[in-house]
């Protein structure tokens, strides 16, 4: 399997560590399609891998100057919105396609092998599917 990638997603790793840094700060971190893509499929990657664990951090805001943290607002329902009322050039499509690959990427996270905990730094806003 070949590993998505988006600039909102930021995979790395120390050791047999697995690091996901959600790098989407505009917009509080919030998941879209392409963060849910990229996030799947380096998973699926690492559940094959040598990697003992996962942790899930976000970047952290920053505005007039000041840096505030922020781990994640959630789906970006924004987005998700605006496509099921066809404005803004969303593909309409991608209200199903959003809610569809979320729920799997969920599945995926509980039914990690057990000898691959994920970890998350909830550090600032944790809303909807970020908690």
């Amino acid at each position: 399997m070949q590993p998505v990638f988006t600039t909102h997603l930021l995979p790395s790793r120390a050791s047999n560590l697995g690091i996901l840094q959600l790098n989407n700060p505009s917009s509080l971190n919030a998941l879209n399609l392409e963060m849910i893509h990229a996030m799947t499929s380096t998973l699926k990657i690492w559940q094959s891998s040598d990697i003992r664990a996962t942790l899930v951090e976000g970047t952290p805001y920053e505005k007039n100057g000041k840096t505030k943290p922020v781990f994640c607002a959630g789906g970006d329902v924004k987005k998700v919105y605006l496509a099921g009322l066809n404005k803004a050039g969303e593909d309409p499509k991608l209200t199903a396609d959003f809610f569809r690959e979320e729920y799997k990427l969920n599945h995926m996270i509980a039914t990690q092998p057990p000898h691959q905990p994920q970890i998350s730094i909830w550090d600032g806003v944790v809303m909807g599917g970020g908690v």
